[in-house]
């Protein structure tokens, strides 16, 4: 039997907890973006953005690159990716 570890599995639902970032992990998931790319995909503001991305990030869903000037995001956590594709499965 798998041991389950609570506290990263409450912190990984805390951090998708929130529509918005279910939405980004959704967006990331299909390919890395910047944080402009998430902004337009999701019409909601630049704090907003980074605010959620922040969480994200800080929770070790998604991992920041830098290209150049700009960074851009990609989902490294594939748990988060299966939970979308199940809600997606679901049609809630």
């Amino acid at each position: 039997m798998t041991k389950i570890d609570y506290e990263l599995s409450a912190r990984l639902f805390k951090a998708l907890s929130h529509p918005i970032r279910l939405q980004m992990v959704d967006v990331l998931s299909d390919d890395e973006c910047c944080v402009t790319d998430v902004m337009t995909a999701l019409k909601i503001s630049q704090s907003t953005t980074s605010q959620h991305l922040l969480i994200l990030k800080n929770s070790g869903i998604i991992y920041p690159e830098k290209h150049g000037t700009r960074t851009c995001y990609k989902v490294t956590n594939e748990l988060s990716q299966e939970i979308i594709a199940l809600l997606k499965k679901s049609k809630i």
